[in-house]
């Protein structure tokens, strides 16, 4: 009896880890696309709470920019982190061996994410796509579309009239955008001079390969994160 009740208490805490998990992951994939839907659309650009009706001060689309891969890096270690935790709770249930002759069929159910085999296959692949792409395929989107934006960025006036492999030269293997404010070259922005003004400072080449390997780090931690979920 005593074994029997420990199973239902580790039972319990492996539904909440997955509750934590899931409710984690829904609000900073919102978070991530909200990012990347900023950094892309003029009028969120110049004043991101013009879509609610709002303006909000202080809000400067550069540093969704700058920071937006880290923040989707950040997003994705949470979510190892929690889903380390589950995976710990899970082993405790059913032992190293991963023996789960003694659960009931729904405890086996909750530990394999509701998947009964036989279960409609497409019931089973819709369930998987909408959580494989809002937890795992947003945020290192989200830091690709980011990264993307950032090439947008030049060190002058002059420099805008070059093209987009110029831009990626002058930011990765010159130290033309070292300690400066960019210039982030749209027609919607530039009408907003204080904007462009206050974006923050870059410094590139060093930041570039930062703001590439976060990305490079993103999908990596994606990948892994998704293995660790679906398993």
């Amino acid at each position: 009896m005593d074994k029997a009740k420990a199973v239902e208490r580790d039972l319990k805490r492996f539904d909440e880890a997955t509750a934590s998990f899931e409710k984690t992951a829904l609000l900073l994939g919102f978070v991530n696309l909200f990012l990347a839907i900023w950094v892309r659309t003029s009028g969120l650009q110049i004043n991101p709470g013009s879509a609610v009706g709002l303006g909000i001060a202080g809000f400067n689309v550069g540093y969704a920019i700058v920071f937006g891969p880290l923040i989707a890096v950040v997003s994705l270690a949470v979510f190892i982190s929690l889903l380390h935790r589950r995976g710990t709770l899970k082993n405790a249930v059913t032992g190293t061996s991963g023996n789960s002759a003694h659960l009931s069929p729904g405890d086996k159910l909750a530990l394999a994410n509701y998947e009964a085999p036989g279960s409609d296959r497409v019931s089973v692949w819709v369930n998987r796509l909408w959580r494989g792409f809002w937890y795992f395929v947003i945020p290192p989107a989200a830091a690709l579309i980011e990264l993307l934006r950032y090439c947008d960025f030049v060190p002058s006036e002059s420099a805008k009239a070059g093209g987009s492999w110029d831009r990626i030269g002058s930011l990765f293997f010159t130290t033309k955008s070292w300690e400066i404010r960019p210039i982030l070259p749209d027609h919607a922005l530039e009408q907003a001079s204080n904007l462009m003004a206050s974006l923050p400072y870059v410094y590139a080449p060093l930041q570039s390969w930062i703001e590439l390997g976060l990305v490079l780090l993103s999908f990596g931690l994606a990948w892994h994160a998704a293995r660790k979920y679906f398993s």
